[in-house]
């Protein structure tokens, strides 16, 4: 093979790696034989070989290349799990702590991948990933900051993740990315990744998020000053954030976010922005009077009733479910 070839030279290794995809022109069973053939002729291994070697002159010619082909490669299930397999989260860790921005990314975009795999919480959840996850968001560039982010939200979405991240100060790290000072891209993408560490509903996540002063930047992250997709991450977040946290719904109210939320129901959001907006709403009322009262009060019921009629069938099982529980709640 052109790619593990000892007398091989670097052009054409490159051209070889770069000749590693599976095309979405396929259907699922030739992706999953072409994923086989992969995986057969270890061309897996060769590539994670080039990165374990990476201060060798000829590896390093090689990185970028064979982190562009893991990127692609690593979004196929069957290569994932090969990939986790030999153990590539511990090869990619060292990257996320790299000083060339462009192997820093592809780091973060790999082991975000990897992470989605139902297979892989071990694996990336160690304290040295999670660790090295996180560092990445203390770099100077916005880009390797927002991609740090989707690597730390992908880790997040099993349950050991959210510990290990929240172990080790993953909200205030996170949560400091919400600032003003920061582009509106990167505030989107940390309000997603908080929303994803939060999803398990830890009560001193939670606490920390309001004390923090998290929370406040999120309710003013739902203002529709800002574009809808920053307004859907940050109710995603707010979704999590307040279940069931007295403290905190007090507070989402207090700023103003019930209002904002009614809001962007009653202005036809979008998809992802209607069913944030429904689960933080739910989230933000349920076991709270005073929220429920202040919903009832201000045209709550009937901006809900609307979407019913209107979206009411197109809306998802969860929208669907949030909008259920907050018909019967401010009924």
């Amino acid at each position: 093979m052109t790619l593990k070839a000892q007398e091989t030279s670097t052009t054409d290794r490159v051209a070889a790696i770069n000749a590693l995809e599976l095309s979405f022109a396929l259907d699922k069973a030739q992706r999953e034989r072409h994923a086989l053939e992969i995986v057969d002729c270890d061309a897996l291994q060769t590539l994670l070989s080039f990165l374990e070697d990476s201060d060798a002159i000829a590896s390093s010619d090689l990185l970028v290349p064979a982190f562009l082909a893991l990127i692609r490669l690593s979004t196929e299930p069957l290569l994932t799990q090969e990939l986790l397999r030999l153990k590539a989260p511990v090869i990619l860790t060292p990257f996320l702590k790299q000083t060339d921005p462009r192997l820093q990314a592809a780091a973060c975009l790999t082991v975000g991948n990897l992470a989605l795999d139902s297979t892989a919480a071990k694996a990336v959840t160690s304290p040295a990933v999670v660790s090295a996850a996180l560092s990445v968001l203390t770099s100077p560039h916005e880009a390797i900051k927002r991609a740090g982010c989707t690597c730390v939200g992908s880790i997040a979405s099993s349950a050991q993740g959210r510990r290990e991240i929240i172990e080790q100060d993953g909200v205030l790290l996170i949560g400091g990315l919400l600032d003003d000072e920061f582009s509106d891209s990167l505030r989107s993408v940390a309000a997603f990744a908080l929303g994803n560490i939060l999803s398990g509903r830890d009560i001193d996540a939670q606490d920390l998020l309001r004390e923090s002063g998290a929370l406040p930047a999120l309710v003013l992250l739902l203002s529709p000053v800002f574009a809808e997709d920053v307004n859907g991450s940050a109710a995603w977040a707010v979704h999590h954030g307040v279940h069931l946290n007295t403290a905190n719904q007090t507070l989402m109210a207090e700023a103003g976010g019930l209002a904002m939320l009614l809001q962007h129901l009653a202005g036809g959001a979008l998809d992802n922005l209607q069913t944030n907006a429904l689960l933080a709403l739910e989230s933000s009322v349920t076991v709270n009077e005073e929220n429920v009262a202040w919903c009832r009060a201000n045209g709550g019921l009937k901006v809900l009733k609307r979407v019913q009629e209107n979206e009411g069938d197109e809306l998802n099982a969860n929208a669907k479910r949030a909008l259920a529980s907050l018909l019967q709640q401010l009924k």
